[in-house]
Protein backbone atom coordinates (compact mmCIF):
# COMPACT_ATOMS: atom_id res chain seq x y z
CA UNK A 1 0.00 0.00 0.00
CA UNK A 2 1.46 3.41 -0.71
CA UNK A 3 2.08 6.40 1.58
CA UNK A 4 -0.67 8.13 -0.14
CA UNK A 5 -3.18 5.88 0.40
CA UNK A 6 -2.35 4.39 3.64
CA UNK A 7 -2.67 8.12 4.85
CA UNK A 8 -6.01 8.17 3.22
CA UNK A 9 -7.26 5.20 4.84
CA UNK A 10 -6.13 6.48 8.22
CA UNK A 11 -7.99 9.55 7.73
CA UNK A 12 -11.35 7.78 7.19
CA UNK A 13 -10.91 6.38 9.71
CA UNK A 14 -10.72 9.58 11.55
CA UNK A 15 -7.50 10.16 12.65
CA UNK A 16 -7.04 13.58 11.27
CA UNK A 17 -5.87 16.47 13.57
CA UNK A 18 -8.31 17.59 16.55
CA UNK A 19 -9.04 21.02 16.90
CA UNK A 20 -7.74 22.14 20.53
CA UNK A 21 -8.10 25.32 22.05
CA UNK A 22 -6.54 26.61 26.03
CA UNK A 23 -10.04 24.96 27.17
CA UNK A 24 -9.13 21.70 26.03
CA UNK A 25 -5.68 21.98 26.86
CA UNK A 26 -6.27 23.23 30.57
CA UNK A 27 -8.69 20.61 31.37
CA UNK A 28 -6.27 17.99 29.40
CA UNK A 29 -3.52 18.94 31.74
CA UNK A 30 -5.34 18.69 35.34
CA UNK A 31 -6.92 15.05 34.06
CA UNK A 32 -3.33 13.51 32.92
CA UNK A 33 -2.06 15.11 36.11
CA UNK A 34 -4.40 13.20 38.03
CA UNK A 35 -4.31 9.96 35.88
CA UNK A 36 -0.63 9.89 35.59
CA UNK A 37 -0.21 9.90 39.29
CA UNK A 38 -2.70 7.62 40.32
CA UNK A 39 -1.11 5.20 37.44
CA UNK A 40 2.39 5.84 39.06
CA UNK A 41 1.71 5.21 42.51
CA UNK A 42 -0.09 1.84 41.36
CA UNK A 43 2.97 0.64 39.63
CA UNK A 44 4.74 1.98 42.43
CA UNK A 45 3.56 -0.33 44.96
CA UNK A 46 3.74 -3.57 42.78
CA UNK A 47 7.31 -2.66 42.31
CA UNK A 48 8.48 -1.73 45.83
CA UNK A 49 5.31 -3.04 47.75
CA UNK A 50 4.37 -0.05 49.96
CA UNK A 51 2.03 3.36 49.13
CA UNK A 52 4.22 5.88 48.84
CA UNK A 53 3.62 10.03 48.12
CA UNK A 54 4.07 10.73 43.80
CA UNK A 55 2.33 14.02 44.17
CA UNK A 56 4.35 16.87 42.56
CA UNK A 57 2.30 19.94 43.74
CA UNK A 58 1.83 20.98 47.51
CA UNK A 59 -1.89 21.39 46.53
CA UNK A 60 -4.06 18.46 45.48
CA UNK A 61 -3.50 15.20 43.96
CA UNK A 62 -1.43 15.79 40.79
CA UNK A 63 1.41 15.37 39.22
CA UNK A 64 1.94 18.06 36.75
CA UNK A 65 5.17 16.22 34.98
CA UNK A 66 2.49 14.17 33.67
CA UNK A 67 0.06 16.94 32.65
CA UNK A 68 2.78 18.96 31.14
CA UNK A 69 4.04 15.82 29.05
CA UNK A 70 0.72 14.91 28.05
CA UNK A 71 0.07 18.82 27.36
CA UNK A 72 3.27 18.58 24.83
CA UNK A 73 3.08 15.23 23.35
CA UNK A 74 -0.31 16.36 22.04
CA UNK A 75 0.40 19.62 20.84
CA UNK A 76 3.45 18.11 18.67
CA UNK A 77 1.25 14.62 17.35
CA UNK A 78 -1.70 16.25 16.82
CA UNK A 79 -0.62 17.93 13.83
CA UNK A 80 0.83 14.66 12.81
CA UNK A 81 -2.14 12.68 13.69
CA UNK A 82 -2.75 11.15 9.99
CA UNK A 83 0.74 10.72 9.84
CA UNK A 84 2.51 7.21 9.88
CA UNK A 85 3.18 5.22 13.43
CA UNK A 86 6.95 4.98 13.33
CA UNK A 87 6.98 9.23 13.11
CA UNK A 88 4.45 9.70 15.93
CA UNK A 89 6.24 7.10 17.87
CA UNK A 90 9.62 9.49 16.65
CA UNK A 91 8.12 12.44 18.50
CA UNK A 92 6.70 11.47 21.41
CA UNK A 93 9.91 9.73 22.16
CA UNK A 94 11.68 12.96 21.65
CA UNK A 95 9.47 15.37 23.22
CA UNK A 96 9.19 13.12 26.59
CA UNK A 97 12.36 12.56 27.00
CA UNK A 98 13.06 16.27 26.31
CA UNK A 99 10.53 17.20 29.25
CA UNK A 100 12.44 14.34 31.63
CA UNK A 101 15.79 15.34 31.28
CA UNK A 102 15.33 19.05 31.22
CA UNK A 103 12.60 18.23 34.68
CA UNK A 104 15.58 15.98 35.93
CA UNK A 105 18.56 18.55 35.58
CA UNK A 106 16.24 21.37 36.75
CA UNK A 107 15.25 20.18 40.19
CA UNK A 108 18.69 18.51 40.74
CA UNK A 109 20.48 22.36 39.85
CA UNK A 110 17.97 24.34 41.44
CA UNK A 111 16.95 22.29 44.33
CA UNK A 112 19.57 19.64 45.04
CA UNK A 113 16.86 17.38 44.38
CA UNK A 114 16.70 13.70 42.46
CA UNK A 115 13.16 12.97 42.16
CA UNK A 116 14.08 10.18 39.59
CA UNK A 117 17.84 8.24 38.24
CA UNK A 118 18.12 6.33 35.69
CA UNK A 119 21.83 5.81 36.24
CA UNK A 120 23.12 2.37 35.54
CA UNK A 121 20.47 1.75 32.77
CA UNK A 122 21.39 1.67 29.36
CA UNK A 123 21.92 4.54 27.60
CA UNK A 124 20.85 6.82 30.09
CA UNK A 125 21.39 10.26 29.39
CA UNK A 126 22.83 12.06 32.94
CA UNK A 127 20.59 9.73 35.14
CA UNK A 128 17.47 12.08 33.91
CA UNK A 129 16.46 9.79 31.01
CA UNK A 130 17.10 6.77 28.80
CA UNK A 131 16.44 5.12 25.99
CA UNK A 132 13.97 2.87 27.36
CA UNK A 133 11.98 5.15 28.85
CA UNK A 134 11.93 7.44 26.10
CA UNK A 135 10.58 3.77 24.41
CA UNK A 136 7.48 4.08 26.83
CA UNK A 137 7.46 7.49 25.90
CA UNK A 138 6.77 6.80 22.50
CA UNK A 139 4.62 3.97 22.73
CA UNK A 140 2.51 5.46 25.21
CA UNK A 141 2.08 9.13 22.82
CA UNK A 142 0.96 6.52 19.89
CA UNK A 143 -2.26 5.10 22.39
CA UNK A 144 -2.70 8.27 23.40
CA UNK A 145 -2.69 10.92 20.15
CA UNK A 146 -4.74 7.65 18.36
CA UNK A 147 -7.27 5.97 20.91
CA UNK A 148 -7.10 8.24 24.56
CA UNK A 149 -6.87 11.74 23.05
CA UNK A 150 -10.55 11.43 20.97
CA UNK A 151 -12.29 10.56 24.20
CA UNK A 152 -10.80 12.37 26.81
CA UNK A 153 -11.78 15.11 24.31
CA UNK A 154 -15.32 14.43 23.92
CA UNK A 155 -15.05 14.19 28.47
CA UNK A 156 -13.91 17.72 28.63
CA UNK A 157 -16.52 18.93 26.25
CA UNK A 158 -18.87 17.73 28.27
CA UNK A 159 -18.23 20.79 30.42
CA UNK A 160 -21.59 23.05 29.20
CA UNK A 161 -20.42 25.23 27.28
CA UNK A 162 -21.73 28.56 29.46
CA UNK A 163 -20.00 27.25 32.27
CA UNK A 164 -16.64 27.00 30.40
CA UNK A 165 -15.30 30.11 30.87
CA UNK A 166 -15.28 30.45 34.15
CA UNK A 167 -14.81 26.84 35.12
CA UNK A 168 -11.24 27.13 32.83
CA UNK A 169 -10.14 30.40 34.11
CA UNK A 170 -10.62 28.85 37.83
CA UNK A 171 -8.52 26.13 36.54
CA UNK A 172 -6.30 27.80 35.07
CA UNK A 173 -5.63 30.32 38.15
CA UNK A 174 -4.88 26.83 40.33
CA UNK A 175 -2.55 25.85 38.43
CA UNK A 176 -0.78 28.71 37.80
CA UNK A 177 -0.95 29.28 41.71
CA UNK A 178 -0.27 25.50 42.98
CA UNK A 179 2.96 25.98 40.41
CA UNK A 180 4.39 29.24 41.65
CA UNK A 181 3.26 27.91 44.89
CA UNK A 182 5.55 24.63 45.12
CA UNK A 183 8.46 26.09 43.36
CA UNK A 184 8.32 28.67 46.32
CA UNK A 185 7.86 25.48 49.14
CA UNK A 186 10.82 24.00 47.53
CA UNK A 187 13.08 26.93 46.89
CA UNK A 188 12.16 27.62 51.37
CA UNK A 189 12.84 23.80 51.72
CA UNK A 190 16.45 23.60 50.39
CA UNK A 191 17.39 27.54 51.85
CA UNK A 192 16.42 25.66 55.71
CA UNK A 193 18.50 22.59 54.46
CA UNK A 194 21.88 24.71 53.90
CA UNK A 195 21.03 26.16 57.54
CA UNK A 196 19.85 30.01 55.90
CA UNK A 197 17.80 31.28 58.70
CA UNK A 198 14.10 32.30 57.02
CA UNK A 199 14.53 35.66 55.93
CA UNK A 200 11.39 37.38 53.94
CA UNK A 201 7.60 36.75 54.12
CA UNK A 202 7.23 34.12 51.33
CA UNK A 203 9.55 31.79 53.30
CA UNK A 204 7.94 32.20 56.53
CA UNK A 205 4.86 31.72 55.01
CA UNK A 206 6.29 28.22 53.40
CA UNK A 207 8.28 27.33 56.53
CA UNK A 208 5.03 27.78 58.28
CA UNK A 209 2.39 25.74 56.27
CA UNK A 210 4.62 23.70 54.52
CA UNK A 211 7.43 22.92 56.79
CA UNK A 212 10.19 20.24 56.20
CA UNK A 213 8.21 17.47 58.05
CA UNK A 214 5.59 18.41 55.22
CA UNK A 215 7.74 18.69 52.55
CA UNK A 216 9.78 15.36 53.45
CA UNK A 217 6.08 13.40 53.36
CA UNK A 218 4.27 15.63 50.68
CA UNK A 219 8.09 14.90 48.26
CA UNK A 220 9.06 11.16 49.99
CA UNK A 221 10.16 9.98 47.09
CA UNK A 222 12.77 13.04 46.41
CA UNK A 223 15.69 13.13 47.55
CA UNK A 224 17.78 16.34 48.28
CA UNK A 225 21.52 16.67 48.47
CA UNK A 226 22.05 20.51 48.47
CA UNK A 227 25.80 20.16 47.16
CA UNK A 228 23.94 19.00 43.41
CA UNK A 229 22.53 22.52 43.08
CA UNK A 230 24.42 24.61 41.26
CA UNK A 231 23.13 28.28 42.78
Amino acid sequence: MSVEAATSRRNARGRQPIKLGLFHLVWLFLLLSFAGLIAEVVVSFFIDGRWESRVGFVIGPFSPIYGLGGVLITLAMNPVRDRNVALQFLVAALVGGALEYFAGWFFEVRYGIVAWSYVGRPLNFHGHTCADMMMLWGIVGVLWVDLVLPRAVRLVERIPEKARRPLTAAALAFILLDSALTLACLDSWFWRAVGHPVENPLQQFCATYFDDDFMRSRFETMGMWPSLASR
